[in-house]
């Protein structure tokens, strides 16, 4: 194949190269779709055009540094832009430390449809899942814009196919630099294996290495664009029970497991003696009183008491409650209780349900 290439703006020579008939069909191909699509550029008027935008393109990349071995790691921009889209920078050490408390907090499809979905259309609408090259094709793109954002030092995908495409399985392994950063991926990932049809049938993670790998086998729900909304929420749970479940809770940090008790309202918290609680108590008191509105204390020392679990509140305009604490085991912790509301309030109890009146200053 003959290919011109100016060498200077009234020079031009003629060079010729040999190319298999595939790829000489993929660039004809190619150009022909581009020039449908955009027949104001340039660079598809001709096949001449497009060899030599491209090889004058390659050779400037070449001569900054770059190496053919970093084609394979460019970032395309369709990828790119659709990932800005459900992303955002950050600095890394402010957000590590600030997402620490979302270490068991579950990623699920309802609280974020729009980031599962547009994820789903970018591989649904790019690959066959009847085509395992086509599978490695997209993910490839998603790695490379992985690896730019500097959080992984590895992100592979291997798949098999057994005794045929229906039989695919795969080994997902991912290794990363931020410990909260990547659990959270590592989360994310789970889930999204599970709303794209595979299930995770083997797991290993290393809080140590930062590490974990998945054994996947696709499931049915693989092969077919229906979205089965709940068939695929209930893969999503089980790939995320991997990471999210009391027997990793129970061996972490203290806090982890109070931030789940503390969603059970039959649960509620005393104090280990009066001191202690007196403690508290003054402390919630003056930092009520020291950054909030005045005429919000009464509601706001009232909300303290709710989130141990000592009382509902009914109206928060009319400062009604009920006191969830039973007078056969919580006794002293009722009386403390009112002992300590009416300090600064008058408490009526009408039909079982407490009012609260402010005292005048």
């Amino acid at each position: 194949m003959s290919t011109e290439r100016p060498l200077s703006k009234k020079k031009i020579t003629q060079q010729t190269i040999s190319i298999s008939p595939a790829l000489k069909n993929k660039i004809e191909g190619y150009v022909n779709e581009k020039y449908k699509q955009h027949p104001e550029d340039k660079r598809f008027k001709s096949i001449s055009a497009f060899y030599n935008y491209v090889l004058d393109k390659t050779m400037n990349i070449l001569e900054k540094g770059k190496t053919l071995d970093d084609f394979e790691a460019f970032v395309d921009t369709e990828i790119k832009d659709i990932f800005q889209n459900i992303s955002f920078s950050a600095l890394i050490p402010y957000y590590e430390n600030a997402i620490r408390t979302n270490r068991y907090t579950s990623p699920t499809l309802e609280r974020n449809p729009f980031f599962y979905f547009t994820l789903r259309r970018i591989y649904t609408s790019r690959m066959d899942p009847y085509d395992i090259t086509s599978i490695k094709t997209i993910f490839n793109r998603v790695r490379n814009y992985v690896f730019s954002n500097n959080l992984s030092k590895e992100f592979r995908l291997d798949l098999f196919t057994g005794k045929g495409i229906k039989d695919l399985s795969g080994i997902f392994e991912h290794a990363g630099l931020y410990e909260n950063l990547c659990y959270e991926n590592y989360k994310f990932s789970a889930a999204f294996f599970g709303l794209l049809g595979t299930k995770i049938t083997n797991f290993l993670y290393s809080r140590k290495e930062d590490y974990c790998r998945f054994d996947l086998k696709a499931t049915d729900l693989f092969f077919i664009k229906d979205l089965a909304k709940k068939e695929r929420i209930n893969l999503m749970e089980h790939n995320l029970s991997f990471f999210i479940n009391y027997n990793r809770i129970i061996n972490d940090k203290d806090y982890y497991l109070w931030m789940k008790l503390a969603n059970d309202k039959n649960i509620i918290i005393t104090f280990n003696n009066e001191e202690t609680k007196q403690e508290w108590v003054k402390l919630i008191e003056s930092e009520i009183e020291k950054f909030g509105e005045e005429e919000e204390f009464h509601l706001n020392f009232l909300k303290f008491f709710e989130k141990l679990h000592w009382i509902e509140i009914e109206s928060e305009k009319d400062l009604i409650f009920q006191i969830r604490l039973l007078k056969s085991k919580y006794q002293s912790e009722r009386e403390s209780l009112l002992k300590i509301l009416s300090k600064k309030s008058k408490v009526s109890h009408i039909n079982g349900k407490y009012h609260l009146e402010p005292l005048a200053s």
